[in-house]
């Protein structure tokens, strides 16, 4: 049911993103889609550090998730592409634990010895 349910969100926020770009007539470009994907990471992280409006933190992610589509799309990622490696990388962390893992000296967590 989880993957069913990533699945649909995903796709509906990817083919938001295609209905977006098309209502401008706008054909993903790296440089911009880079550009504006800075931008709306600098602005997720200054909500972030501000600290007092969760609404607006959350917005900045939505809006970095957008973008992050973007980046994809004028690299020709598809929204199957996106939603294949979203699994992996939900799998992959799912069998992360503390044998094999540890928080890092950056607060990452990484496989333990690197």
């Amino acid at each position: 049911m989880q993957q069913r349910d990533l699945t649909d969100s995903l796709r509906a926020l990817i083919q938001s993103t295609l209905d977006f770009y098309a209502r401008f007539d706008v054909t993903p470009e790296l440089d911009t889609s880079t550009r504006v994907f800075r931008e709306e990471v600098d602005e997720l992280i200054e909500a972030a550090h501000d600290g007092t409006d969760l609404t607006h933190i959350a917005e900045e992610a939505a809006d970095v998730f957008v973008t992050a589509i973007g980046l994809c799309l004028a690299n020709g990622v598809n929204a199957d592409m996106i939603i294949e490696q979203t699994r992996a990388v939900i799998a992959k962390n799912d069998a992360k634990t503390h044998d094999t893992h540890e928080i890092n000296s950056y607060g990452k967590i990484a496989r333990k010895g690197n």
